[in-house]
């Protein structure tokens, strides 16, 4: 399981709620204590001494919140902000560091140093150059001895074929998953420089230059290469109906691939980019881009299918890699546009949101779960809580409704939000390492994949 939290924590019964997790819902208590794990699940648990007791009557108890993608790197200004994941039921962030220079083991120290600044429990994904010995090297001592067990190839960012096929090859001999931001990079610099010539730029340009079939050459491309390698990937952020077909169309074939996509992409039309109308901002310029109902609706079908299998927020300060809100909005989002509409249940909220995060990057059941040995995260949520983020906000969800609440947040057993406040005591989150999944898994993943591939199946 690796570190917890350090010390051992005061006794806490949770009773009295309905107990969510991704396979069902039942009426049972939750005792937490030990290093900041649950020590038992089960009916009308007997109370003991010196135990706090809180009431969760009329409340869903759901474990902890597992964001899968942010983009806060070594910045411990950017950390503090992770209050705002308490507030929207998140206990754990898996982060994105992207280094400044070569030495990808100098820039895990800085991400971690930074980190200890994080409300959640903490894990990282690390950026990878090119592919070279001292980057083959760097990745195994990363895996090894600190605990990372996914590498991010960006295709946006000028990653290659060439690169692709050998750092994925190399990631999935040391057990790691590879994560590929797929967008063809020449074919967006190409667009966005003849829509500046013609006199096109800001937010109206964003949805010209990134249109769906960029993402989706790329998305097919990624999982082509990483089936060569016989590689377990995952793509994204996907936001198209054909990248959705082509993970579909893989997964059919057995290739061990899943996609993840960012909440504000479920619920933010293209609208947002018409010259005409009043909702042009800088905010609003990211890639891959909003796109229309069609798009959207296809992302919620494959959040049911299970072709994508997680919803991530994509925070980053200030918005330099990734959106500047949704570590409070995510869960929330999900809840009112999937839960409420009947779109999903609420064990597959839990999975989406939770539990399949957890599971891909192989911290499950220490995260996203409810049982004896889990991480003591949990997350009292009113499931009747409903508000619009008002439409003058400066937020990237401003009109958009916001539905179920974090009423009390659990972290490594102790109280740290409750009642819209951070409660005191509650200290900072753990890094939580992850370990590399095993070599015999690894093999028959690789093999698979490469079965998948043959006859022109992908």
């Amino acid at each position: 399981m690796g570190i917890r939290h350090g010390h051992t924590r005061d006794l806490l019964l949770v009773r009295g709620g309905t107990v969510v997790t991704g396979q069902a819902s039942l009426c049972v208590d939750v005792l937490c204590g030990g290093v900041g794990e649950i020590l038992a699940v089960g009916p009308d648990l007997e109370v003991p001494s010196g135990c706090a007791v809180v009431d969760a009557g009329g409340l869903l108890v759901l474990p902890g919140g597992v964001d899968p993608r942010t983009g806060i790197g070594a910045d411990e200004t950017g950390f503090a902000r992770t209050v705002e994941a308490l507030a929207g039921g998140t206990t754990t962030i898996l982060d994105v560091m992207r280094p400044d220079g070569g030495d990808l083991v100098a820039a895990w120290r800085d991400w971690r140093h930074a980190a200890r600044s994080a409300h959640t429990d903490v894990g990282l994904h690390m950026d990878l150059p090119g592919y070279d010995a001292s980057v083959s090297r760097a990745m195994e001592e990363l895996v090894t001895c600190h605990g990372v067990n996914s590498f991010v190839l960006s295709m946006m960012r000028g990653r290659e074929d060439r690169d692709i096929l050998q750092l994925a090859g190399h990631a999935a001999g040391l057990g790691a998953l590879s994560l590929i931001e797929a967008q063809n990079a020449q074919a967006i610099a190409c667009l966005r420089d003849e829509l500046e010539q013609a006199g096109i730029s800001g937010s109206e340009a964003c949805p010209l230059y990134a249109p769906p079939p960029v993402e989706a050459e790329a998305t097919a491309r990624a999982i082509m290469l990483a089936g060569l390698r016989g590689a377990p990937v995952q793509v994204g952020p996907v936001s198209t109906t054909q990248s959705v077909a082509a993970l579909a169309g893989a997964r059919l074939c057995g290739q061990r691939v899943e996609g993840h996509v960012l909440a504000a992409h479920l619920v933010i039309d293209e609208a947002v980019y018409d010259p005409e109308g009043d909702t042009g901002h800088e905010r609003y310029i990211t890639i891959p881009p909003f796109r229309d109902m069609a798009h959207r609706r296809a992302l919620w079908g494959a959040l049911v299918s299970g072709n994508v299998g997680m919803v991530a927020s994509g925070f980053s300060p200030g918005g330099r890699d990734g959106l500047d809100a949704g570590l409070a909005e995510r869960m929330r989002v999900v809840w009112q546009h999937g839960v409420r509409s009947g779109v999903l249940t609420v064990e597959e909220f839990v999975a989406v949101t939770a539990e399949a995060p957890a599971r891909a990057f192989n911290i499950y059941p220490r995260k996203g779960a409810i049982m004896p040995g889990a991480d003591a995260d949990l997350v009292l949520w009113d499931p009747e809580a409903e508000e619009r983020c008002p439409p003058d906000a400066d937020s990237l969800y401003a009109g958009i409704m916001l539905g179920g609440r974090a009423v009390q947040v659990v972290r490594g057993g102790m109280t740290v939000w409750k009642n819209g406040d951070v409660q005191p005591g509650g200290g900072y989150g753990a890094y939580v390492p992850r370990p590399a999944f095993r070599s015999t898994l690894s093999t028959h993943m690789r093999q698979a994949s490469r079965l998948s591939l043959r006859d022109g199946n992908i």
